[in-house]
């Protein structure tokens, strides 16, 4: 049987594509978006309004939940709890996240609801950030939503099978980082999974060591905190990890093999590690990733650009 095609306009990228008969669903050539095939077609969908606005209440009530019940998120994030989070998200949240396909499915301009829920999200947030008193405060407020984001929301709800959640997660993402002038990014979970295998803080674990501290101690803690809750959740400074975790155990090394060691990790110290925990107390987040990349920078300049 032959099959028939009609013209159609892609409601992402706006390019015109042809969509066949026999299918509810087809993917754009051009964006890979999936599309419904009435949306594609300018179709208006008969619509249930009254449930529409049912799980509309539903979902802008469990967005809402998800700031109001964010409590130090950064603290769950260790290797043997973080799977356990995001299945209590996933389940917590379960009946928002069926909210949101249900009105992507049903709303006749999807696009339109994705962007209110985005906004939404973020107006309670700057609602939420509002109720604190210092800077301070509220900038360590905004790293915790910035990493509830981050770590737990999208990578939850990119474990749940529906059409929403990718569109969702990238308009939130860019409403979020336009608000904030931030630069998160969108992980899966089994990506942040497999970070926990590179936890160690090579060059900060060696200065503290050398200085008679334990791998216990507040300026190691703090740091590693920072660079999992703020560094990490943005692609320009998982790459600077990255690159950190590739040149940081030679680093060590070649500076345990000088004759004044002490003395490099001592100026270490007190030019980069302590500035950094200074910035990090006043929540000058973004002033401390300029120390640690100036750090990283000089380190591999001083023992990676030539033999030791």
């Amino acid at each position: 049987m032959l099959k028939i095609f009609k013209e159609g306009i892609c409601p992402k990228c706006h390019e015109k594509i042809q969509v066949p008969d026999d299918r509810d669903e087809i993917i754009c050539m051009y964006c890979g978006q999936k599309i419904r095939r009435d949306l594609a077609l300018g179709i208006e969908k008969e619509t249930d309004t009254a449930a529409c606005e049912e799980k509309r209440a539903q979902a802008l009530k469990g967005l809402s939940e998800l700031i109001h019940q964010c409590d130090k998120p950064f603290q769950a994030f260790k290797k043997d709890r973080y799977p356990g989070m995001v299945e209590y998200y996933e389940r917590t949240y379960k009946e928002t996240f069926q909210a949101m396909e249900y009105l992507y499915q049903n709303s006749q301009s999807p696009e339109e609801w994705l962007q209110q829920m985005a906004e939404h999200f973020v107006e309670v947030s700057k609602e939420d950030i509002s109720k604190y008193r210092t800077k301070g405060q509220k900038n360590r407020r905004q790293l915790d939503l910035n990493f509830l984001i981050s770590i737990y929301l999208i990578p939850a709800m990119l474990q749940q099978k529906g059409e929403v959640f990718d569109p969702f997660a990238d308009q939130l993402l860019m409403t979020w980082n336009e608000a904030y002038g931030t630069t998160l990014g969108k992980a899966h979970y089994e990506e942040i999974v497999k970070g926990f295998r590179r936890k160690l803080c090579y060059i900060t674990t060696a200065v503290c060591e050398s200085l008679g501290k334990d791998q216990d101690c507040y300026e190691l803690k703090l740091l590693k905190e920072y660079r999992d809750q703020y560094l990490n959740v943005t692609p320009e400074g998982h790459a600077l990890i990255e690159e950190y975790y590739d040149i940081a155990p030679t680093i060590v090394k070649r500076m345990d093999r000088q004759a004044d060691r002490d003395k490099v990790y001592r100026e270490l110290y007190e030019r980069y590690l302590k500035a950094c925990v200074e910035d990090i107390e006043k929540g000058d987040y973004e002033r401390c990733g300029k120390k640690y990349q100036e750090m990283v920078i000089e380190l591999k300049g001083r023992y990676m650009l030539h033999d030791n």
